[in-house]
């Protein structure tokens, strides 16, 4: 039997709970059945960092996450009458800040929306937030502006369609990781990025998650615990959801003073399971509704789309780095991105259309802050709208190269990434 997802046992019957312990038979043998060594742990500090991925669905809009300030401001205003900043209404990103680099000399280019205040006073001043404009799936690989397509190339780390496994589980796999909480997905089906890897689990909700269904949880739990005892991959799988589930759900969550919000809880549960040494290597987190074809709303509308999911991230994240602290974040790597960016024009219905070049934040205590990439565009009217870019902002940076860098540098494992070719070094992750 080939290895499958891991099993779902998020306030699950004893049906479904069968179910969902059969499908990981094939892979239940490198299932451990007690707590390994967690990445994230201050007082015991292992090899590499956690990763949290939070892939904004839809293609956010980078250019107002980033707006230029500097040389295309000009074009880029022209572009957008309606939906532009000027350069008083962002926050600095330049040399102002003594602990940020501009190694490609990308100092004082873009700004940042003042919706990431809280981490531009933490994460940013620090230098421990690194920030990449321009950036997605090169045009060597891809130039698909489908959603379906280019989430689906993002989370395999390739547009070759002989890659059937997800980047994250080929980084369990380079390390080995046993778990028993490997890898976490806060969907409630694993995001594509996971495919392949045993020992995840998919957890809405931290709070609720457990065996359920049962007149008393207690003896049901028992029951199937003895259930399966004894040899073979569909006993070992059905065990180990049992102690997994067991081990989860007798953790405290914390409220953190996180947003009253899907993200805001999802980044609340990471953090918790974080810090509770399960030996949690990877978590996944989606945000979706990214996709504004129609009232996306100037910069600091409250009533526009971009606004509300902007000041989210922008907040949970912050709560995120602080509930974490210093020590934890410097065993942490989150990872911010998108399928696309926007065209850097508006359309008639005050929104953006599926554009290329988007933005990526890495945040982390291994993370060098400053602005990174291979060149920024100086001109918005100088592409061509008939040709490749068709109004949009052109991938100048590979989303692979800092991820590489990360991996290397903060992980300890080589490329994961079969199409990617490598590049010259970024600085990200020193």
């Amino acid at each position: 039997m080939t290895a499958a997802a891991s099993p779902k046992v998020t306030t699950t019957s004893r049906r479904r709970f069968l179910r969902g312990a059969a499908s990981v038979a094939g892979a239940a043998s490198a299932v451990a059945l007690s707590p390994q060594l967690a990445f994230a742990t201050p007082t015991r500090p292992a090899q590499g960092d956690t990763l949290v991925v939070i892939f904004l669905r839809g293609a956010a809009d980078g250019l107002t996450f980033t707006p230029p300030v500097a040389d295309a401001l000009d074009s880029y205003r022209a572009a957008r009458p309606t939906l532009s900043m000027t350069p008083d209404q962002s926050l600095p990103l330049d040399s102002s800040n003594l602990n940020a680099v501009f190694p490609q000399g990308l100092d004082g280019i873009i700004g940042l929306h003042p919706a990431f205040a809280g981490l531009h006073q933490t994460a940013w001043a620090a230098g421990n937030m690194a920030i990449l404009p321009a950036i997605g799936v090169p045009d060597s690989e891809s130039r698909s502006r489908s959603h379906f397509e280019a989430q689906s190339y993002g989370e395999r780390g390739t547009a070759s369609k002989q890659t059937t496994t997800g980047w994250l589980a080929r980084v369990h796999s380079a390390l080995g990781a046993a778990g028993p909480v490997a890898g976490m997905s806060t969907d409630s089906n694993s995001t594509e990025s996971l495919r392949g890897s045993p020992n995840t689990f998919n957890i809405t909700n931290l709070e609720n998650f457990g065996i359920s269904g049962f007149r008393d949880t207690g003896r049901a739990t028992n029951a199937l615990s003895q259930m399966y005892q004894g040899p073979g991959l569909v006993n070992t799988a059905g065990l180990s959801s049992v102690n997994v589930a067991g081990m989860i759900s007798a953790l405290n969550v914390p409220d953190g003073g996180y947003p009253d919000s899907r993200l805001g809880d999802d980044l609340k549960d990471v953090a918790t399971m974080i810090r509770a040494d399960l030996g949690l290597v990877t978590a996944t987190i989606s945000s979706g509704g990214w996709d504004h074809h129609s009232d996306q709303g100037d910069p600091f509308d409250p009533n526009g789309r971009i606004l509300p999911l902007m000041s989210d991230l922008g907040a949970s994240l912050s709560a995120f780095y602080d509930d974490l602290g210093d020590a934890a974040m410097n065993e942490v790597t989150v990872a911010v991105i998108s399928e696309f960016g926007r065209t850097f024009d508006e359309n008639g219905s005050f929104g953006t259309d599926h554009g290329r070049g988007g933005t990526m934040f890495l945040i982390g205590g291994g993370i060098q802050g400053g602005v990174f990439g291979n060149d920024y565009i100086t001109d918005f009217g100088a592409i061509d709208p008939s040709g490749p870019d068709r109004r949009a902002l052109p991938v100048l940076t590979d989303f692979r190269q800092p991820l590489s860098e990360v991996l290397t540098t903060r992980v300890g494992i080589g490329n994961v990434f079969p199409t990617y070719a490598g590049a010259p070094i970024l600085g990200v992750a020193p």
